[in-house]
């Protein structure tokens, strides 16, 4: 079964993002939900560490609290990386994009578990150069263009659909040269901010929130199309994790309210109003798109 054309390039380097926390591992904890263990968790780094590291400590934080065991989180070096590591066991919770959970799901049946509320209707954002020519999708044409990541639903997978169905281009064929990847939502938006592609697409909540943080020149970068609705990230559970710790753990997040300050906290950086269950056939739209596009293969 081959999961993506792309997946795999950063397996090798997670044994070794791994191996330091891991080693922590040995010694278990006595933990209230689901046996005596570290939870170990991580999600798929869509943007920068520094950024990542600083959403992911009050909800670890929390967890710990809710779910009376440590909780570690493990940080990864791509998002093949995060759905290899779960589906080899050193992961139990992982915060997946629609299309990587799609992968995990058809490589070792991984089990999804709660999103967010604005996950079940989510965007991506088209954006220019000022300068680019480029004032609406029909301009992109002949075009430099940059995705985020390989296996990004909102920053590749999604953006590639629509670009097919909705605009009828093929990036594959119709920008000026193959699309460059960035690898993060972020890094798109530096990318075509410094002149290195004309346009790209992003999720457009890293879009709205580097707008909120004064962390994008819009005087060099504007917003040329939004997408239509699809569903995205998802906590994703190891398929052979306890169904107690399971759930125990969508519990902790389904609990999350907005008016406790403890809870405001980690709903904030999780850029979220609250969390709602997940079931797997929220995902099997994704999974037709994605094989449609050619980006998963295999696995029935």
């Amino acid at each position: 079964m081959r999961i993506s054309k792309w997946d795999g390039s950063g397996i090798i380097a997670v044994g070794l993002a791994l191996c330091a926390a891991l080693a922590a591992c040995g010694k278990k904890d006595e933990g209230a939900a689901g046996g005596a263990k570290t939870i170990r968790v991580s999600g798929i780094p869509d943007e920068n560490p520094t950024e990542l590291q600083r959403k992911y400590q009050p909800m670890v934080e929390y967890l710990q609290k809710k779910l009376g065991a440590r909780v570690e989180y493990v940080p990864v070096t791509d998002y093949g990386a995060a759905v290899q590591a779960l589906s080899a066991g050193k992961l139990d919770f992982v915060w997946l994009g629609a299309f990587t959970h799609v992968q995990a799901r058809v490589m070792d049946g991984a089990v999804p578990l709660c999103m967010r509320d604005l996950d079940r209707d989510f965007k991506s954002v088209f954006i220019a150069h000022v300068d680019s020519g480029v004032a609406a999708p029909a301009d992109l044409k002949g075009k430099t263009f940059a995705f985020g990541a390989k296996s990004s639903t909102s920053g590749h997978l999604m953006p590639r659909h629509f670009l097919m169905t909705e605009l009828k281009l093929d990036p594959d064929k119709d920008f000026a040269g193959a699309p460059l990847f960035s690898g993060a939502h972020d890094a798109t938006v530096k990318m075509v901010e410094s002149g290195k592609v004309q346009a790209g697409a992003l999720n457009i909540e890293v879009w709205e929130r580097l707008n909120k943080e004064h962390k994008v020149d819009t005087s060099k970068v504007k917003v040329i199309w939004t997408t239509p609705g699809f569903v995205d990230y998802v906590w994703t559970a190891r398929k052979d994790v306890d169904p107690k710790l399971r759930e125990a753990f969508t519990k902790a997040f389904l609990e999350l309210d907005a008016s406790n300050p403890e809870h405001a906290a980690v709903l904030q950086l999780q850029g979220a109003k609250k969390f709602v269950p997940a079931a797997p056939a929220d995902f099997d739209a994704i999974e037709q798109v994605a094989r449609t596009t050619g980006l998963l293969t295999g696995g029935k």
